[in-house]
């Protein structure tokens, strides 16, 4: 992922900002007894750096999603960002996954990089039915702003969004920067998702810490956090996350992506080893870690 990315990242301050105080109240008035559902991932299923890690040797690309979708919880569906998808392509993905997996689809650029958000063209009415058809696998579908999409343009946002389904869950990604230093703004902006029960997106990347926003505003959050090819960085930020998922889970959160980028698909891989690990020790969960293959499989490449 470019966004957010530096060449050199020796002066980056990768620590976490202080939650939001309307976050922590929001958890402290929502707080469940509902055991949390904490989902890891990565962005795709489809690179071959993924053959000897975690697929066995051979695999056929059509097979690359059921080994996917055993080792991973979840997944950001880019493929969805560039096609809307159709519901037997939904049924297709579905059937090949895992039960337990979910997917988080990206709004197709037809919706999200269009003024009037595709409504000339039909999109959302087109795209609700697939993302109905996930079913139980759907996870959190979540819309990319483009960086150009500035507050200015916020009243069609927020017209779009209080049309949205109540039954189908989402998230936004604000980039542009303005959405992060006009104070008012970012308020009055995540107080209208609250509003109409709409999640964020926290990117954690190293370019732009303005986006590490840490506002809350449903019992679902996604975190796409982007690596440095497992820099030492990589890991105490991690550990990090690990406390502040650790406070927000106790507080009530239900709900937690988090997706793992790295340049290489396989880097993804070892780091989330290392924070399902971490979740697990830390945060009292018993989730499943990607299970790397063993020499021996691996040398059935050669």
């Amino acid at each position: 992922m470019k966004f957010g990315k530096l060449a050199d990242i020796s002066r980056v301050n990768f620590s976490l900002p202080p939650d939001h105080p309307a976050s922590l109240a929001w958890l402290e008035k929502k707080s469940s007894s509902i055991s949390p559902k904490v989902f890891i991932g990565s962005a795709r299923w489809g690179e071959r750096d993924l053959i000897g890690k975690i697929y066995p040797p051979k695999t056929p690309a059509k097979e690359y999603l059921l080994h996917y979708s055993r080792h991973f919880s979840t997944i950001e569906l880019n493929s969805t960002h560039y096609q809307l998808p159709s519901v037997a392509q939904v049924n297709q993905w579905a059937e090949k996954a895992d039960d337990e997996f979910s997917f988080c689809p990206k709004m197709p650029q037809s919706i999200s990089h269009q003024a009037d958000f595709g409504e000339g063209i039909y999109a959302t009415e087109q795209l609700i039915p697939a993302l109905r058809a996930f079913g139980s696998q759907l996870g959190l579908p979540f819309l990319q702003l483009p960086p150009t999409f500035h507050p200015q343009k916020g009243k069609s946002l927020f017209s779009y969004l209080e049309k949205w389904p109540q039954d189908i869950p989402l998230a936004i990604e604000f980039r542009h920067p303005d959405w992060f230093s006009q104070h008012r703004i970012r308020d009055r902006a995540f107080q209208l998702l609250e509003e109409l029960n709409i999640s964020p997106v926290i990117t954690d990347t190293a370019g732009r810490r303005d986006v590490i926003h840490m506002r809350l505003t449903n019992s679902r959050v996604m975190v796409r956090f982007v690596g440095n090819r497992l820099h030492h960085t990589d890991y105490l930020r991690i550990d990090t996350w690990v406390q502040r998922l650790k406070k927000w889970l106790a507080l009530g959160l239900q709900e937690v992506y988090f997706i793992v980028h790295q340049p290489e698909e396989a880097l993804c891989v070892d780091l989330a080893i290392y924070l399902v690990r971490q979740l697990n020790q830390e945060c009292g969960l018993r989730l499943s870690a990607p299970q790397p293959l063993s020499i021996g499989q691996q040398q059935e490449l050669f």
